[in-house]
């Protein structure tokens, strides 16, 4: 056997050992830990979420173009100076991630957030799992942090939305590290895009505050600046509603050609205000955290460790 053989097996066996141990404690707590998932919401279909993304940096592709001062101030907040670079400034932690809108967010077992396993036990949230339902995305908004789309919930689903509407930018610590959670995929590259618009409501159409109070901060994040984290969208969001609310004679509004407004709310906080909503067929799943990536690393380490002892074998044959 050579050193590399026997390093390897080493490693891999004492991994195994270490990771097993760690199994036994996971298993312990695999009923508590099953019970909620990491959170509820609605996951795009994902022919809606391939066709929806790409509606989504065309528009901003082609607003950037349109309207100079627009471009002149993303250029300054994102330091990058062509469109193409600006719109690969705001990314997805995973390409393939199909889109969703968060509904209640659970946590990791033991510290649940407040109110999850009520949540959970309600018989609405159960009769809801895996229902299709309509997302409306009636516009996005673009910060110096992020890109996103925002979602007017219908009454059904309002009633299983449990966020915090009011909850605005916490502090910068909290939102700049990325958590690395396992996406929920569907391999987007090799389906049909598919998409669905219609009329703003009449209650939307020109409304510079088309959604505020209860159900508000639903959103799609499409991409982040560099270290922001996806939950950051949601704040933003939130910040922007009530500069919506206040009647600043400093707010610039953009005739856009393609039909809509743009509005700068200042300091890179700007929000699209389209004549059409998109339709995305979505549906309500628990994304369970589970010990599923401590299980992987298992397998991972198992089979490392197999290579190792075939390895050993040959050279003695």
């Amino acid at each position: 056997m050579n050193l590399f053989s026997l390093s390897l097996l080493l490693i891999s066996l004492a991994g195994c050992i270490v990771m097993s141990i760690s199994m036994v404690e996971a298993t312990k707590n695999s009923k508590a830990d099953s019970q909620l998932p990491l959170y509820y919401g609605w996951f795009v279909k994902p022919e809606y979420s391939s066709s929806f993304l790409s509606k989504s940096h065309k528009l901003l592709a082609d607003t950037l173009q349109e309207i100079p001062n627009f471009l002149k101030d993303v250029q300054n907040f994102t330091q990058k100076v062509y469109i193409s670079d600006i719109l690969l400034h705001y990314t997805r932690e995973n390409p393939e991630e199909v889109l969703h809108c968060t509904a209640m967010y659970n946590g990791v077992y033991p510290n649940y957030s407040p109110g999850a396993e009520e949540y959970s036990e309600k018989q609405l949230v159960k009769d809801s799992v895996n229902q299709v339902s309509t997302l409306h995305s009636i516009g996005w908004i673009l910060t110096p942090r992020t890109f996103g789309a925002r979602i007017k919930l219908t009454n059904d689903q309002l009633l299983l939305w449990n966020q915090n509407d009011t909850e605005g930018n916490p502090p910068q610590s909290a939102v700049n590290a990325k958590k690395p959670i396992s996406p929920v995929t569907y391999y987007q590259r090799s389906i049909t895009f598919k998409e669905n618009s219609t009329d703003q409501d009449p209650d939307v159409m020109g409304n510079f505050q088309p959604t505020s109070g209860y159900g508000s901060k639903a959103h799609l994040t499409l991409g982040c600046s560099p270290g922001v984290a996806a939950v950051t969208t949601g704040y933003d969001l939130v910040d922007l509603i009530r500069l919506e609310g206040t009647n600043s004679s400093e707010v610039k509004t953009y005739d856009l050609s393609n039909g809509g407004w743009l509005r700068n709310y200042g300091e890179g906080q700007w929000v699209f205000y389209p004549t059409k909503q998109f339709l995305l067929e979505s549906t309500f799943l628990g994304y369970g955290s589970g010990t599923r990536g401590l299980e992987a690393s298992f397998a991972l380490l198992c089979l490392l460790c197999s290579s190792a002892i075939i390895s050993m074998f040959k050279e003695l044959s």
